[in-house]
């Protein structure tokens, strides 16, 4: 084995440092980037609320109130009047589940539990939600945009009868686990979703890579997914 030079040492350490110099650009360009979405998701969705509520939310509740008063009593009124009704209370859910207003005045568990009644409509499966109190107050922003993003993968492709959402700490760290007992996929279909930029996935792993954390996806075909999330835990 050859001996390596003092000068070729000091070379190969200075092309170390420049690699790592280089990873550590590519990954504060990615947290900026990631931030950058967040941010931007987060005014289409405030946009979006905005909408529902002054627009068709609106013009609804005046429909309905032209319904009670044109012709009260009749069955055909009656129906309407309680179509009315319930579409208006699933707008108001759908801008809860959208607007940030709800994580703010709400708390974690209220809005939490908006974008469960939403996914689960949209998906046509039952959620159940198991939240450690513990876990409260500690990156809760990041936590509902990742459950928001996985409930909503969950509607669009699992197939699923019942969705579980759990989150609690785990030492210094939360962990929050979203599992379906839907279609499921083969074993390498995760990794090949995210490589291929499956939007959905593509999201929540570029989202915890920024914070500092760890995704791990199992699923299997015709037994379910698992998606397991482990932040670090920011106090708020």
């Amino acid at each position: 084995m050859s001996e390596v030079s003092p000068d070729e040492l000091r070379a190969r350490i200075a092309e170390l440092e420049r690699e790592v110099e280089r990873l550590r650009g590519e990954l504060e360009d990615r947290k900026q980037f990631v931030a950058q979405v967040m941010d931007a998701e987060d005014r289409a969705r405030r946009r979006i609320a905005q909408l529902i509520h002054d627009d068709a939310l609106q013009s609804l509740l005046a429909a309905n109130q032209d319904l009670i008063e044109a012709a009260p009593g009749r069955a055909g009124v009656t129906r309407a009047h309680e179509v009315v009704n319930s579409t208006i209370e699933h707008l108001r859910e759908a801008m809860l589940a959208l607007h940030p207003v709800t994580l703010e005045r709400g708390g974690l568990e209220q809005a939490l539990g908006a974008v469960a009644r939403q996914a689960g409509r949209q998906g046509g499966f039952e959620v159940e939600i198991d939240i450690a109190p513990s876990a409260l107050g500690r990156n809760d922003e990041l936590v509902l945009a990742l459950a928001r993003e996985l409930l909503a993968n969950a509607a669009r492709h699992s197939g699923a009868e019942r969705v579980v959402l759990r989150l609690a700490p785990r030492g210094e760290r939360l962990e929050l686990v979203v599992s379906d007992d839907g279609r499921g996929m083969p074993s390498e279909r995760p990794r090949e979703a995210l490589a291929a930029g499956h939007i959905g996935l593509a999201s929540v792993a570029q989202r915890v890579e920024a914070a500092g954390g760890e995704l791990e996806i199992r699923s299997e075909l015709g037994r379910g997914t698992t998606v397991r999330v482990e932040l670090p835990s920011v106090e708020q």
